[in-house]
């Protein structure tokens, strides 16, 4: 059987993906999913990219060779992974692939979190997704009334807690094409503040880094005229990153 992978920081909280259905029998081993949100990295071991997800690890993608590069930030619409397939690669092999690129942003590091024209309220946060195989990214589920708002990701540096908790605040700006209740997957990478010598730890051999985080967002002004940042999810959640020079 293909090597696979296994998650050690699975954190998914109501992303509503992931779905899959399995063929065995007479035409093989087949596994068929959908909605699956992935970061691409090159095999400089092999050639080609690989596909890092939170429950597969890495996927072999030879189909997407011409498509993406390393570092982009995909939804996987839909693909398929047959168990049975013997090829060489240690990795599983995902094919009949059809994916869409995830707009993404790094962090602003300051000790005050400056609206300015991030005007938009964002209406809620329903799913994050993180783990080792993002490469220090994560993934939110946001819902605005802007089908391509410019988001600005603060992590306020004066705001740690006790445990070293980093906590993010998120800000929307309009772009002008106005639209009711837009569900918007985004990605934001936050891997130079992990790799600046955060949390570590090491499991079964592999050694990871990783930081603790609340992710806040704006969703108005109260009528006392302060703005109103609710917090994303009821805990914190991580996001790690291997590191690779143990």
């Amino acid at each position: 059987m293909k090597k696979q992978n296994l998650l050690f920081f699975p954190f998914l909280f109501a992303m509503g993906i992931g779905l899959f259905s399995c063929n065995f029998g007479n035409s093989g081993n087949v596994g068929n999913y959908t909605e699956y949100l992935a970061v691409v990295t090159y095999n400089y071991n092999t050639g080609g990219i690989l596909l890092g997800t939170p429950y597969f690890g890495y996927l072999s993608a030879p189909e997407l060779n011409t498509t993406f590069y390393e570092g982009d930030c995909v939804l996987l619409n839909q693909f398929t992974i047959d168990y049975d397939d013997v090829s060489a690669s240690p990795y599983y092999t995902a094919s009949n692939i059809t994916a869409t690129k995830i707009n993404q942003s790094t962090y602003v590091e300051s000790d005050t979190v400056e609206i300015g024209d991030y005007t938009l309220p964002i209406s809620g946060i329903t799913g994050l997704s993180s783990c080792e195989f993002y490469q220090g990214k994560f993934f939110a589920k946001i819902t605005c009334s802007d089908s391509n708002p410019d988001f600005r990701l603060v992590y306020k540096d004066n705001e740690d807690g006790p445990d070293g908790t980093k906590n993010f605040y998120l800000l929307a700006k309009a772009s002008g094409t106005s639209t009711s209740g837009t569900v918007i997957i985004y990605a934001f990478d936050v891997s130079p503040l992990i790799l600046m010598g955060q949390q570590d730890t090491t499991v079964q051999d592999i050694h990871y880094k990783f930081i603790n985080a609340n992710l806040k967002y704006f969703s108005g002004i109260s009528d006392t005229g302060v703005p109103k940042f609710p917090q994303a999810s009821q805990n914190s959640f991580i996001v790690p990153i291997i590191d690779n020079s143990y």
